[in-house]
């Protein structure tokens, strides 16, 4: 069964902090972006620990087309043994492009941050902002539950730098093709350039050689 607002507003505090029930939105409540993000930029190691970027309120979060982005929730999340969490982004930031790459569900007995994988998928850069609006959770209780089938393993409270190798170092995205494909038809253009240019001077040397041959037979001097 899918908790109501109302219990959300009621019992939430006790599942997700900070809490507020002015953030519940209809069945679900609304998770902010964390101070933690980690992009991977087109072009660089993607794997070195420096590139987590530390954020401060407000502060820009920029993912270029292509690109995959690690992002963590500003709320931490305790979910009781009886309780499963169902998560998503918002469509704001659907539209924009960005794709959910990661799980969409939350562990009976999680216990930490919320840790986004997202992937660009559009042909524009999006840009996201440290505590935005950005993820939407949904709680539905279960029957029979015990603490022998919650989860374990500890929760995220930070970005795993172990997750960045995780990630492919290039992505086949539609704006990484069209570039690629940019880049061919100049070097072919360039090509065509030259051989055409060395082509119309073979071509005039052929001409005036066979110009002076013509021109020596006819009786030149």
């Amino acid at each position: 069964m899918f908790l109501s607002g109302k219990l959300i507003a009621e019992h939430g505090g006790g599942w997700i902090a900070p809490f507020a029930p002015q953030r519940v939105d209809c069945a679900a409540y609304t998770l902010r972006i964390g101070d933690e993000a980690f992009i991977s930029p087109e072009g660089r190691d993607t794997r070195k620990p420096g590139l987590v970027q530390r954020l401060g309120h407000k502060a820009a979060i920029v993912i270029p087309p292509g690109q995959f982005a690690y992002l963590t929730t500003r709320e931490f999340v305790t979910l009781p043994n009886d309780l499963l969490g169902f998560i998503n982004m918002k469509s704001t930031l659907k539209n924009s492009g960005l794709v959910n790459v990661s799980g969409f569900h939350v562990d009976p007995g999680y216990k930490g941050k919320l840790l986004f994988a997202v992937f660009n998928a559009g042909p524009q850069t999006v840009t996201v902002r440290c505590n935005q609006d950005a993820f939407l959770i949904w709680f539905a209780r279960l029957e029979g539950a015990t603490e022998q089938y919650a989860r374990q393993k500890p929760g995220f409270r930070e970005i795993d730098t172990t997750l960045m190798g995780l990630l492919p170092a290039e992505t086949a995205s539609l704006n990484s093709i069209n570039k690629r494909m940019d880049q061919i038809e100049r070097r072919i253009s360039y090509a065509f350039g030259i051989m055409t240019l060395a082509g119309g001077v073979a071509v005039a040397a052929v001409a005036g050689v066979i110009a002076s041959m013509a021109f020596k037979a006819l009786g030149g001097p």
